[in-house]
């Protein structure tokens, strides 16, 4: 029998009371810079107080808590709590030279008062300011800090044995234990192990407080990115590099890593890059006694990656840069075997190990995606926008046999003439191929003849509205399958993707983007192939699939769309297998394409605050959908909602707010509603890692799929892997095959809750893992139900950038990345 085993661990806030730590409150005139001035009947901080707190943060890993709320302002509570107490003269003058840059001063100009005072530490242990003190932030930095003490040895089995040394450093405001960087051979980059340890709570049993264990790797860059007066870093995102200055502390002689960042740089400046904040600066001038360029880490990366000299510094190599020889991920022996080192010791510290989660998998689903099904008979228009090689090859690999996107030999496009064909489909659907020229609509943007870039866009935007009138086809519906360059191909602003969908969007067309071909013969026909079903995908097309859904009656998605600084309420509806969308804004059900075309009447919303009602009118629009369909049908209204809507949104799906045997509460009405479900679907970080046992034996360690259920009734439910992933043993390690890609599915946990019993609750469990593979996109589950899925595809057609998803191969990017269209969608 199949069971999960999750990589986590009950532990108890008073775990390490006995601790000897190192206070330190914030002197009164530097709270007093941070005062509050009345404004519109409420108080507002006059400047932010957290910022400074992340950044001491990430520059002393010893520093395991920081306070920046009120209370520490108004109430001199504890600001800094540290393992060891960190000379006061760095930690003052960080915060003077941060203070200064907040008042565009220099140092010299801050009052005396400020300049003056001198912060002192005071020891204690944590049982005598744990009240004072954030359990989420203590009690994970305290665990990584015992764990970091002593050398580690890893024993992966095959006579893999390797002796680790750890450093406990805090990573995007995570407490992470890094091992000394690993490098399999010359022609391989190095990497780390990375241990991250957080504080959580569980749906439903928020009163225990759960250590997610989560494992993974971070690679470093080895090859110079400046050279010949060219830089080859990528714009986007900041990178992060991992700094150790020699002997920063007097009386320290522990190696201590801080975390800082660097990002592009454009002007007429004769450096390539520049420190992301005034804090990471500030760290050299103070620690490192003068000012360093980050343009020197990629001018000779090795050199400091070495460490023969004063600085030690790793550069994160993330998306920013090219030509990685150590591939994303890492390998199940790996996961588990840390996972081991980390549970003995914490055990014997008190922790307590998890119950073991049992498969319950019941109704199994074949993926099988034709014929796809359409609501309706009908002809659609693709004007594919390409090279006369790509329309020639787009039409080959269409409508000859795949072997790859089902469980059978498959056809997509069934020839009758020379540009019609008939899609593999339930209804007959007729396919209009039309070859139209791409190069004016995806010539780089004309940034060069405006000052403000955007004019470029707008320009492009309206060039395209102007040549692709609504009147051409108004017969049938119209989509867009566009060849263009990839991102890192254009100029910082250049790239006209975004002006592209904008335009096409003006004129009624849905949009699908795909690369030029390559060599990579097999590669192009993939990418074809899913470029393809993405775009029948977003007209509303499902897989097969859905003839399998046994939905008793209407099934409701909730979600909120980001864009920029606002959001979109969104609902999907799904009854039979006819899938509707609601916006807030448009009192009607539209199909999918109409609702992507109809983003310009939408209404958006501020995020959450006390001081606005975007929570209210949220919540009003969820009911008002919900109510409407209990009056409109007898069957039951199951709502599927997205965890992330508990951050000010809806409140009520909150880990200490849900009850399993009732709904979420929106009204008197819905409370007390028999026919109402609710599904909470949680793909966020939270979920922990695991690893799935065989016949209770630990080793036995495989990627399986599954429903698994625990016994506070929450499901687990892993997915099965996509072809991409296949040909790599469950044994293969990140130590000894640097240069393979080694991923394993995301679990997803769902929480049904108003079911009247065990077996709805297994029910509704299986219905949302199923609802995972309705979409036609990918060969495998996706991490969201599809009906949920596919309002976040409608993002792009608000912001005009393809739908982005953290993807971190188990955390070791930090940034978001594009794909290729295959593998977008990896935590499954």
């Amino acid at each position: 029998m199949k069971k999960m085993e999750l990589f986590a661990l009950e532990i108890d806030e008073t775990l390490f009371y006995k601790e000897n730590i190192y206070y330190m409150k914030m002197p009164e005139s530097w709270r007093n810079f941070f005062n509050k001035e009345r404004i519109d009947g409420g108080y507002k901080l006059v400047y932010k107080v957290e910022p400074l707190g992340k950044k001491l943060k990430s520059i002393f890993p010893e520093i395991i808590s920081v306070s920046s709320d009120n209370k520490m302002l108004i109430h001199d509570q504890p600001w800094l709590v540290s393992t060891k107490p960190i000379p006061q003269f760095y930690i003052k003058q960080l915060t003077l030279g941060w203070l200064a840059h907040l008042k565009r001063f220099s140092i010299s100009e801050l009052p005396q008062d400020i300049r003056d005072l001198e912060p002192t530490w005071v020891s204690c242990t944590f049982g005598e300011v744990h009240q004072f003190v954030d359990k989420y932030q203590w009690i994970p930095g305290m665990a990584a800090i015992k764990f970091c003490q002593e050398p580690k040895f890893l024993d992966l089995g095959n006579e893999l044995r390797e002796e680790l040394e750890f450093n406990h450093v805090i990573f995007n405001g995570k407490h992470e234990c890094i091992s000394n960087p690993l490098q399999k051979s010359n022609r391989h980059e190095s990497f780390s192990y990375v241990i991250r340890l957080e504080l959580k709570t569980r749906g439903g049993d928020a009163g225990r407080t759960i250590l997610n264990v989560s494992l993974g790797t971070r690679r470093y860059l080895g090859k110079e990115q400046i050279k010949d007066g060219k830089c080859f870093m990528r714009s986007g995102h900041a990178c992060s590099v991992l700094v150790s200055v020699k002997n920063p502390y007097i009386t320290n002689k522990d190696r201590s890593f801080s975390q800082l960042k660097f990002k592009k740089r454009y002007g007429s400046s004769s450096f390539f890059t520049a420190w992301e904040t005034a804090l990471d600066g500030l760290y050299w001038d103070v620690l490192n006694g003068e000012s360093f360029e980050s343009d020197s880490l990629l001018v000779n990366p090795k050199a400091y990656y070495e460490g023969n000299g004063e600085i030690t510094a790793y550069v994160v190599n993330n998306n920013l840069f090219y030509g990685k020889s150590v591939k994303a991920g890492i390998g199940l022996p790996e996961k588990s075997a840390l996972f081991n080192l980390v549970k003995s010791l914490l055990v014997n510290f008190g922790a307590k190990e998890l119950q073991l989660i049992p498969d319950i998998t019941g109704r199994t689903m074949n993926d099988i995606r034709f014929p796809v099904v359409s609501p309706n008979e009908e002809r659609l228009t693709i004007e594919i926008y390409s090279s006369n090689e790509m329309f020639d090859t787009v039409k080959r690999v269409l409508t000859t046999e795949q072997k790859s996107i089902d469980t059978k030999t498959v056809t997509i496009l069934e020839e009758l003439s020379d540009s019609l064909f008939r899609l593999n489909c339930n209804k007959e659907v007729i396919v209009e191929l039309v070859h139209c020229s791409n190069e004016e609509i995806v010539a780089e943007l004309e940034i060069d003849k405006y000052k403000e870039k955007s004019l470029a866009q707008s320009k492009r935007v309206n060039q395209i509205a102007k040549q692709f009138s609504r009147a051409e086809r108004q017969d049938n519906p119209v989509l867009a399958f566009v060849e263009i360059e990839e991102k890192d191909k254009w100029r910082e602003g250049s790239d006209p993707k975004k002006a592209v969908r904008e335009g096409m969007k003006k004129t009624g067309r849905l949009t699908q983007f795909i690369y030029p071909l390559t060599e990579d013969e097999a590669g192009d026909m993939s990418r074809i192939i899913n470029a393809a079903l993405d775009l029948f995908n977003d007209y509303g097309l499902f897989s097969n699939n859905v003839n399998k859904i046994n939905v008793p009656g209407t099934l409701l998605s909730i979600t909120v769309l980001k864009a920029g600084n606002n959001f979109l309420p969104a609902i999907s509806r799904l009854v039979d297998a006819e899938l509707s969308i609601k916006i807030l804004g448009v009192d009607s059900w539209m199909t999918l394409q109409e609702a992507a075309l109809k983003m310009d009447d939408a209404k958006f919303l501020d995020r959450p605050r006390k001081e606005n009602r975007s929570s209210e009118v949220f919540e009003a629009f969820v009911s008002n959908a919900i109510q409407d369909e209990l009056d409109r049908s007898s069957g039951q209204v199951i709502v599927l909602v997205n965890v992330t809507l508990r951050n000010g949104w809806l409140r009520s799906i909150g880990n200490a707010k849900i009850q399993r045997d009732r709904v979420p509460f929106l009204n008197e009405r819905l409370a007390n509603e028999s026919r109402l479900k609710f599904i909470r679907i949680n793909a966020t970080e939270d979920v922990p890692q695991y690893r799935i046992i065989i016949d209770d034996e630990l080793k036995n360690y495989n990627k399986a799929s599954g429903i698994f259920k625990d016994t506070i009734g929450a499901f687990y439910c892993v997915g099965g892997r996509p072809s991409a992933w296949k040909g790599i043993s469950n044994d293969a390690t990140k130590f000894s095959s640097p240069s393979k890609q080694l991923l394993q599915q995301r679990a997803v946990e769902y929480i049904p809750l108003g079911a009247k019993d065990e077996e709805e609750m297994d029910e509704l469990a299986i219905l949302a893992d199923h609802l995972r593979r309705i979409g036609l996109t990918y060969d495998k589950h996706t991490i969201l139900p599809y009906t949920m899925r596919v309002l976040n595809s409608l993002s792009k057609y608000i912001s005009g950038n393809e739908d982005g998803y953290d993807y971190d191969a188990e955390f070791d990017e930090e940034v978001e990345v594009e794909l290729e269209e295959e593998l977008i969608e990896l935590k499954i």
